[in-house]
């Protein structure tokens, strides 16, 4: 399927459906909200060839029934599912019998059907499938990279037993949605990453020799959580790393090892704030770094800059990826450029659209307003054999009309320095 192709259909659908009589106490977003997710739903059914997608994940199963609730955060031992139907007022939404009562009191979803366990789950769904004489061969179950089927082993195969392996990937198509943030949602990223840089800047305005990575972790997170981070199933993310023994352990947690003269201090991540989610890169040095250090800094600044200039409706994500690498192959450091510079973001961390060199052509999607991306081209050079740190600056930018609005501009793009 051709992403470009799929977003022109979804970008067409003005207008929405009806869900149903049901009016949930405490919804996660106004019903109309899930009127036109639904409605969009319905037209990459039409394009998909299907009548109906059983999904098991927290992200796509909220993000089209509303059910909001912490118990996602031990969906291993407590899967739901909801049932998706070409008609809303069909759909069933499956969750464990300990959480029917949060079900019912956050979606849209008439038909609750708690189970008893994994298999009953997989029994249930079976079960309206058939009351609702679906065809099989028309219902699609998740099954991509970068999604999963939250059920143990043998109730996964027990589902993947209900359908033909040919059937198209749920996953996917709820991706294609996803890429597309309303106003709605474009206003919980806007203040979740507030949050963010508010915690940042105090961190990198206080950071000092002698701290530890954990102490600008905790200065980070307190501050972010007092501006507007929020308590869910999307714990802190968040990893610093400082030192040539640390550079290469760049996605570990913080540690307790003290940062000293000449480090160049690697702060990535974000937070969750009523479920959308924020993810930003700054790099701090700290007392006297070498001038090559000083040389990758301002290389993988003209980077970050050039991509986001380029941030703009129509460009492919492969000719973004680009303009961040041509900086580094004129600066002779095209080597050391990363093959990935960005990726979508909202619900989850990653999201597509990703920005990068796609040896698929049909996922090499243009921008266009409503998308909310990570820009952060990478630069890991090596020097006399060893990785010299972890070079990049990252900004969240949502695509618009006229171009794009920095979401994370607030926090000042620069080679921080500490003492």
């Amino acid at each position: 399927m051709n992403l470009d192709t799929a977003l022109n259909r979804v970008s067409e659908v003005t207008e929405a459906v009806d869900l149903g009589d049901h009016q949930p106490t405490y919804p996660d977003f106004p019903l109309d909200e899930y009127r036109t997710r639904y409605a969009r739903l319905v037209a990459l059914m039409d394009q998909f060839g299907v009548d109906a997608l059983v999904l098991t994940q927290e992200e796509p199963v909220k993000y089209l029934s509303g059910y909001n609730s912490v118990i996602w955060a031990v969906g291993k031992w407590l899967p739901g599912a909801l049932l998706a139907t070409r008609d809303p007022k069909d759909a069933v939404l499956i969750p464990s019998a300990f959480d029917v009562g949060a079900a019912a009191g956050s979606s849209w979803v008439a038909n609750v059907d708690g189970h008893s366990g994994a298999e009953d789950l997989v029994d249930k769904i079976d079960s309206h499938l058939d009351r609702l004489g679906l065809d099989r061969g028309r219902v699609a179950i998740e099954r991509s990279e970068g999604s999963i089927v939250m059920l143990p082993l043998e109730s996964a195969l027990s589902l993947h037993g209900l359908v033909p392996a040919s059937t198209p990937d749920a996953a996917l198509m709820v991706s294609i949605l996803r890429m597309l943030k309303s106003p709605a949602e474009l206003d919980r990223l806007r203040r979740v990453v507030r949050a963010t840089t508010a915690g940042y800047q105090v961190a990198l305005d206080n950071a000092r020799i002698g701290m530890t990575e954990k102490d600008i972790v905790a200065m980070v997170a307190s501050k972010l959580y007092e501006k507007g981070g929020t308590a869910g199933t999307r714990p802190l993310f968040l990893n610093a790393v400082a030192g040539p023994d640390r550079y290469p352990l760049v996605d570990s947690p913080a540690s307790d090892r003290e940062l000293r003269n000449g480090d160049i201090l690697f702060l990535d991540g974000g937070a969750g704030g009523d479920g959308y989610m924020s993810d930003i890169i700054r790099i701090a040095a700290f007392g006297d770094i070498t001038p090559e250090a000083e040389t990758f800094a301002a290389a993988a600044l003209d980077a970050n800059k050039a991509m986001v200039d380029s941030a703009a409706p129509g460009i492919t994500v492969q000719d973004l990826y680009q303009a961040g690498q041509d900086v580094y192959v004129a600066e002779g450091l095209g080597e050391f450029g990363g093959a990935l510079s960005g990726h979508g973001i909202g619900m989850e961390l990653w999201e597509r659209p990703f920005i990068k060199l796609h040896d698929d052509p049909d996922d090499n999607v243009r921008l266009r307003p409503g998308m909310v991306i990570c820009i952060e081209p990478i630069l890991a050079p090596v020097v006399d054999g060893q990785l010299a740190g972890i070079f990049v600056f990252e900004q969240q930018v949502a695509i618009t009309e006229a171009g794009n609005e920095v979401l994370s501009g607030d926090l000042e793009v620069k080679l921080w320095r500490a003492s």
